[in-house]
């Protein structure tokens, strides 16, 4: 679970990633599975 935050709040999404996957790449895909676009986002924090 990735927690994100965006302009608008906070949002926590589940993803799928590999035990070799950065929590930069989670972010990422938690991000864009959102539909948070890339001037919206402010921060991202793997929560589990």
């Amino acid at each position: 679970m990735v927690e994100l935050r965006w302009s608008e709040g906070r949002r926590v999404e589940t993803v799928e990633v590999g035990p070799l996957a950065t929590d930069a790449a989670a972010i990422d895909m938690a991000r864009r599975q959102a539909g948070i676009s890339g001037t919206e986002f402010r921060t991202g924090v793997v929560v589990a």
